[in-house]
């Protein structure tokens, strides 16, 4: 059996991970900001001055899918809003150990949801790190049309049996190993293993950190999507870590997007 993880304070995770948001500066935005509740789920609608008509981004933070909010990635959200030229709905999806994996892609749909009901015709899911997972499964399970998936240095191998821990720039096992058994509700060894299959998924491109502990998930999935017939980038950052999309690494990343999904 696995050993048990040590326990971390979740709520001071949560608390620090907010402050630290918070305490950045805020990027500059050509376009409005707004803050909603629907269906009982905060998000945060980036509206760019130049956009897509008809077309949107769910995003769907990081965090090991215990901490994490509508701050934690504004930065982010605020660059592919621009950079794509697309409304981004952020997410603040419900979290570990209060709440399950399930209950998190419950919240994604329903803002997929939401926009579909605003007559968004081009609908994207984008999720980060753990918001990777929440994203993957919310495009396997909506009854919505989904034209395409950015995963940046997603958690797909919830079991952990492919992090490698040879790679100096990831989340790092102990906490992961605590936050994805809550997350799941399962021992390590029974945690979905995402990366293996890309049935039904809509063209995706994942980026990863060429030093990030995730990144033979990464390969994993892309292997799977080019078994499965599911057109995909994978783009491998030369010297990133785990994280990148707070560094202007970013850029680089969105101009991939861009152009894989026909955006920008």
């Amino acid at each position: 059996m696995t050993p048990e993880p040590e326990v971390p304070d979740v709520a001071a995770l949560r608390r620090d991970a907010h402050e630290r948001a918070v305490g950045r500066p805020r990027r500059p935005f050509a376009g409005t900001v707004d803050d909603a509740v629907h269906a009982g789920v905060a998000l945060r609608r980036y509206t760019p001055d130049r956009r897509h008509p008809g077309t949107a981004v769910v995003f769907l933070h990081g965090g090991f899918g215990l901490f994490g909010d509508l701050e934690l990635q504004d930065g982010w959200c605020r660059r592919a809003a621009e950079a794509l030229g697309v409304v981004v709905v952020a997410v603040d999806y419900r979290l570990a150990p209060e709440a399950t994996l399930d209950d998190a892609v419950a919240d994604a749909l329903a803002a997929v949801d939401l926009l579909a009901g605003e007559g968004v015709d081009r609908l994207y899911l984008d999720g980060d790190s753990a918001g990777g997972a929440v994203a993957l499964l919310a495009a396997a399970r909506t009854t919505h049309p989904v034209a395409g998936l950015l995963l940046t240095n997603p958690n797909l191998d919830l079991s952990l049996e492919s992090y490698d821990d040879a790679l100096p720039g990831g989340p790092g096992r102990p906490l992961s190993t605590y936050a994805m058994r809550a997350w799941t509700g399962v021992e390590p060894a029974d945690a979905p293993r995402l990366q293996r299959s890309a049935r039904g998924l809509p063209p995706t491109l994942v980026a990863v950190g060429e030093l990030d502990s995730l990144r033979p998930e990464a390969r994993e999935l892309a292997d799977a999507c080019r078994r499965d017939g599911v057109p995909c980038r994978l783009v491998e950052l030369p010297g990133a870590e785990h994280g990148f999309v707070g560094t202007a690494r970013a850029g680089e990343v969105l101009a991939e997007a861009a152009e894989f999904l026909g955006l920008g």
